[in-house]
């Protein structure tokens, strides 16, 4: 019907003009208030004619005498201040929906649903007033609860107009929920967080409503985004998180929704969800850390990984997943919040590698691996240099995580010494990165952060590695030199990381000899075993312990 249609749009748009008028004249008074309190400021704090001694007066208490419990008190305050209020309010939005819902004799459909939107249109005028105490009273509550019932009503005429009696068709009723979406979230910016709260679960429930399903993800994802920015405005004038994290919240809902669908509405949704994992992280978060403010970009890198699995968006699916992991590690080097960010990723993308690699059903699966690998080693090195461990355990996951999944799951893709010399080139890139981070003199300002875990991580590469080339008679005495090897490195170059991981590698050496290969050998061989071991780790302990007393007494002179 198209004068109900026009009846609500006129109504909406002098809403729009009495709210900028509203608007002008609070600015006004905010400049006149930022006035008033600078000439106060600069008068004089005490009156000279006044007497300092006298005692101040105390305000009245409203407790009860004698120390009575305040329960009555409280239950007052909360029923009669409050309650009634807000219960009011319901009262009269659910009137105005049983006048859309319910039959009226010689009413038609049509003229109940004018009258509906009459009607809210005169509770948010009644709300205005009573903002102003011009009506009821200044109560703020009272305003707030006038407006949200009169925002709800328009929300129910638009809906039952279209859904109930067909009078309008989807395309006008979805115009104006927007509408009155958009009016509500104008109006909360004078009347607070309910008429806000209103707004914005109406405008996530439009497309729900009246949304055509045949029109796919594309026009409620471009719908949704839109409402988005508007929220972000109106929250960032307020101040208002709460608000920004229901509408991050709303939008994951829907992407998540869609990402469950076809392929062409799961593609655009994981497109939408990393936009909105982006655009969420990076509003200011003030001078106090704020971790939850790490969710939106795991929701949405969770939501992707989900649209990657289902094995049927193919290459676009792995493009967009390590789009949004790639954006996490400037991310993290923008804000604090997000210094966790990249392990988060990375583990998420772990995570995928393992099911994939475990169902066998996607060619793209070495690519990814290698990519995961380069990305996050790679990336980690800038923060690896600022100090940051949390980056170098994510360079360590990252050359090693990769290689061991494909290495378990799928071990058809190489042969094993084809492993074995990938393990032990990654190895040589964790004691590159544990080489270039090292302090030196001419360059101070590198912090030597993380290694620990680059040696560690060398050193479980090269043991792998190991195990794939040598013949396996020989893997204990090929652990043996490398430890030998890395406790040697660790001496000369005086770098404790290195020693320690040279260290762990000969107790697993150690343990592998007694418990192992001690069981496999048999007579004179298992006494030349153990004889000749003994030789070798006394032998390795004299000379680790003179070789350490200079790398000491470096190590002194350096601290």
């Amino acid at each position: 019907m198209e004068f109900l249609a026009s009846v609500l749009l006129l109504g909406l748009i002098g809403l729009f003009v009495l709210e900028r008028r509203q608007a002008g004249r609070l600015n006004r008074l905010e400049r006149e208030l930022a006035s008033l309190r600078a000439s106060l400021s600069r008068a004089t704090p005490l009156d000279p004619g006044s007497s300092a001694s006298e005692p101040a007066q105390q305000p009245s208490s409203t407790l009860p005498q004698g120390g009575q419990p305040i329960l009555s008190t409280w239950f007052e305050r909360v029923v009669a201040g409050r309650l009634l209020i807000w219960t009011g309010g319901v009262a009269l939005a659910a009137g105005g929906v049983f006048l859309i819902r319910h039959s009226i004799e010689l009413v038609t459909p049509g003229a109940r649903m004018i009258a509906a939107a009459l009607l809210g249109f005169l509770l948010i005028g009644a709300g205005e007033g009573a903002r102003r105490g011009r009506l009821l009273s200044g109560d703020p509550r009272t305003a707030q609860a006038l407006v949200g019932a009169g925002i709800a009503v328009l929300y129910a005429t638009a809906y039952g107009s279209h859904a109930l009696f067909a009078l309008i068709g989807s395309g006008t009723a979805a115009m104006l929920i927007v509408l009155v979406t958009a009016a509500a979230l104008l109006l909360s910016l004078r009347h607070g967080a309910p008429t806000a709260a209103l707004g914005i679960v109406g405008g996530f429930s439009a497309p729900l409503l009246v949304g055509e399903p045949e029109a796919g993800a594309l026009p409620v994802l471009f719908y949704v985004t839109l409402l988005d920015a508007a929220i972000f405005f109106i929250a960032s004038r307020r101040r208002w998180g709460w608000l920004v994290a229901a509408a991050v919240a709303a939008s994951f809902a829907w992407t998540g929704y869609y990402i469950l669908l076809g392929p062409e509405d799961a593609l655009a949704a994981g497109f939408f969800a990393a936009l909105f994992g982006i655009a969420a992280s990076l509003p200011r978060s003030g001078p106090k850390p704020r971790p939850w403010l790490l969710a939106p970009a795991i929701v949405a890198l969770v939501q992707l990984a989900v649209l990657v699995g289902r094995g049927d968006a193919g290459t676009p699916a792995w493009l967009l997943f390590a789009a949004l992991a790639a954006v996490s590690l400037p991310l993290a080097a923008l804000r604090t919040e997000h210094r966790a960010l990249p392990g988060a990723a990375l583990l998420i993308a772990l995570a995928l590698l393992a099911v994939k690699a475990a169902l066998r059903n996607d060619p793209l699966v070495p690519w990814a691996a290698a990519i995961t690998t380069l990305l996050f080693s790679l990336g980690s090195v800038p923060a690896i240099a600022s100090g940051r461990t949390a980056a170098a355990l994510t360079a360590c996951g990252a050359l090693a995580g990769p290689l061991l999944i494909l290495r378990l799951l799928r071990p058809d893709l190489l042969t094993r010494p084809g492993y074995g010399l990938l393990a032990l080139s990654l190895a040589i890139a964790a004691l590159a990165l544990l080489w270039a981070m090292r302090p030196r003199p001419q360059n101070p300002a590198r912090s030597g952060a993380g290694a620990f875990e680059l040696a560690g991580t060398a050193a479980l590469l090269a043991a792998i590695g190991a195990y794939d080339i040598v013949p396996p008679d020989f893997v204990s005495a090929a652990w043996l030199l490398l430890s030998i090897a890395l406790l040697l490195a660790g001496v000369r170059l005086a770098e404790k990381a290195l020693r320690v991981a040279g260290l762990a590698l000969l107790t697993l050496t150690v343990f592998k000899a007694f418990l192992i290969d001690a069981a496999a050998l048999q007579g004179v061989l298992r006494i030349l075993s153990f004889l000749g071991l003994g030789v070798a780790l006394i032998g390795i302990g004299v000379l680790y312990g003179k070789l350490l007393a200079p790398a000491n007494k470096k190590e002194t002179a350096t601290t």
